[in-house]
């Protein structure tokens, strides 16, 4: 649910101001309300910054080293340049590196010589001139008749060197090359002056990581918490001669006692106002236990505006049993919720929900693997255990497969979610509008459910139509007027005629082709299934020997790995864009919300 707000207007002496918004971010509630140029250029310097801080932060903790408290006392300023100037250091010599092995390969036909003799024999006047030629046009009698020495003959070039005595050239069919300017052995010495280089930056870059993390860390708040009361500051609005300061901003209609109770405390002059369409209000999202794990995935596409629902506990189930189908195996589904069981007891507090989440998502895996029968690509409807024997003849009797169930189960999952979706695109339309802006929608509701029911008689329970059709001709009449008449309130009847045409026409189409969309489900699934089979099927023809054990524990180990991630992978993208696209789009979602940020201290 999204959580109430209040909009708080404060009135404060313009000496008492500064004062007053320090304390303001002692408290940590106050959304405060931005006004156009409060963001001036030190503010975007100090943002630019703590987001370049962020950044080196995370590459330092990607490191993996633990936290040290030797060096707290150091300069952030001071080992924030110093990494920036590792980094630099560390492009110059990775491009230094690139340039020798590119010398190197140019030098090696060539192999190594003396650059030092090069030289003296060229201060000696005796020069030395290289060439390559094609081993078809070359010429090894030369050899004995000019002062010619060939030294290496690789693909079919043939290369030699010349010692120039001033004599004309014998004709040869050859192309002259320039004499390197460093040898094998000059190149391989500056290449392993710039591994040490770059080893040493990599060793320093180690110290700061263990030993700087929490001061950048620190710094970056400090840059963070200086920019917005820079902000704050230059959010208030002059008034009386620049004597008074107005500040607006917004706080949970839960935390006003505590507001109040500090503004009272203060002296200070306040406003309290309940939020009016066309207010900006930010959201903060109030669920709990299950829906909340959910949370950070609804932030990855939009939060809800204000005055909508928060579609949040109503995916949830939604995505983790979408998530299971997907994905669809009960040994991977078993990985996970062990890897989560053992991730909660080690990762930060901060990210225990998202453990939490994967262990949600792990079980549904270990569920929808017992009924798809897959256990790290094992068919269990083919083992012949017990369960599974029993549920494979039903379906050898009745001449079909879990396949075919697993086929029409995605479809009615999807049918499911997108009546749902419409339920709640009624009951927002009824909250935000009036319930007479909700009667097309539930006009298609009744029109898609009652079809459907009067469909399940006849066909599965064996209902004759003829006994249905009452039924089929109210559901058709009842929907039809609300969708083709009371689509739109306070337009004419033939305005709401020709709407309700053309949002038919709409609504069919694109019913359908969501109702397709939901068959990704059952593809997904299918297609981990017989990955998993395969990396098994190829594990097991390796053989039975000593040997053949040993490759077969690597294929399966390294094929389940590829396929976990791929499936996962996929499992993770699909049910959010069935989400986002189907079920957002079905339910009248516009979102565009802005996340509540309560001015506050960071350090």
């Amino acid at each position: 649910m999204i959580a109430p707000m209040k909009k708080y207007s404060f009135l404060v002496f313009h000496r008492e101001y500064e004062d007053f918004l320090l304390k303001l971010r002692e408290l940590g509630m106050v959304h405060i309300v931005e006004r156009e140029g409060s963001v001036t250029d030190e503010v975007s310097r100090q943002l630019q910054e703590a987001g370049q801080l962020n950044r080196l932060i995370r590459s330092l903790e990607s490191r993996g080293l633990p936290s040290a408290s030797k060096g707290m006392d150091a300069n952030p300023e001071e080992i924030y340049a110093e990494i920036n100037e590792i980094l630099h250091q560390q492009s110059v010599l990775n491009q230094q590196l690139v340039q020798i092995r590119k010398e190197t390969a140019e030098v090696m036909p060539w192999g190594d010589f003396s650059e030092d003799l090069i030289k003296r024999l060229h201060d000696a006047g005796v020069k030395i001139r290289l060439f390559m030629a094609s081993q078809r046009t070359w010429m090894p009698e030369l050899n004995a008749d000019y002062d010619i020495f060939e030294i290496n003959s690789i693909a079919g070039i043939v290369y030699f060197a010349l010692v120039d005595t001033g004599n004309p050239l014998p004709a040869m069919d050859a192309e002259e090359v320039k004499i390197p300017k460093h040898s094998l052995s000059g190149l391989e010495h500056r290449r392993q002056e710039a591994a040490a280089a770059l080893a040493s930056y990599e060793a320093r870059l180690d110290d700061i990581a263990a030993s700087g993390t929490d001061i950048l860390k620190a710094y970056r708040n400090r840059l963070l918490q200086d920019a917005e009361l820079e902000k704050a500051i230059n959010n208030a609005l002059p008034e009386a001669g620049d004597k008074l300061q107005i500040l607006e901003g917004w706080i949970p209609a839960e935390n006003t006692d505590v507001i109040n109770h500090f503004l009272d405390k203060e002296d200070v002059f306040y406003l309290i106002e309940s939020p009016v369409p066309g207010d900006s209000v930010p959201i903060l999202l109030k669920n709990k236990g299950f829906a909340s794990k959910f949370e950070v995935l609804g932030e990855l596409y939009s939060l809800p505006s204000y005055k909508e629902l928060d579609l949040t506990p109503f995916f949830a189930p939604f995505y983790t049993i979408f998530f299971g189908f997907c994905l669809g195996d009960a040994g991977y589904g078993l990985l996970m919720i062990l890897a989560t069981l053992f991730a909660k007891r080690k990762v930060a507090d901060a990210m225990k929900p998202i453990v939490t989440l994967v262990t949600y998502l792990g079980i549904a895996t270990l569920v929808f693997g017992f009924i798809s029968g897959t256990f790290f690509g094992i068919n269990l409807y083919e083992s012949g255990l017990p369960g599974y024997r029993n549920l494979q003849a039903m379906f050898v009797a009745n001449d079909t497969n879990i396949n075919d169930v697993l086929f029409a189960l995605s479809l009615i999952l999807g049918g499911i979610q997108i009546v749902f979706g419409m339920v709640l695109k009624a009951v927002n339309e009824n909250i935000q509008f009036g319930f007479k802006y909700a009667l097309g929608t539930i006009g298609w509701i009744i029109l898609l459910v009652g079809l459907a029911t009067v469909y399940g008689f006849s066909s599965l329970a064996g209902v004759p139509m003829a006994e249905l059709k009452p039924w089929l001709y109210a559901v058709l009449a009842t929907g039809g007027i609300l969708v083709l008449f009371l689509n739109s309130p306070g337009k004419s009847i033939f305005m709401n005629f020709g709407l309700g045409l053309w949002n038919s026409y709409n609504m069919i189409t694109g019913v359908l082709g969501d109702l397709l969309s939901y068959i990704r489900l059952f593809a997904l699934g299918i297609s981990s299934a017989i990955l998993g089979f395969v990396f098994n099927s190829l594990a097991l023809s390796v053989g039975t020997s000593i040997i053949g054990i040993f490759f077969m524990v690597i294929i399966l180990v390294i094929g389940h790995s590829i396929n976990l991630f791929m499936a996962g992978l996929g499992s993770f993208v699909h049910p959010m864009r069935l989400t986002f696209v189907e079920f957002y789009k079905n339910s009248g979602f516009e979102g565009g919300g802005r996340k509540y940020q309560p001015f506050r201290k960071l350090t």
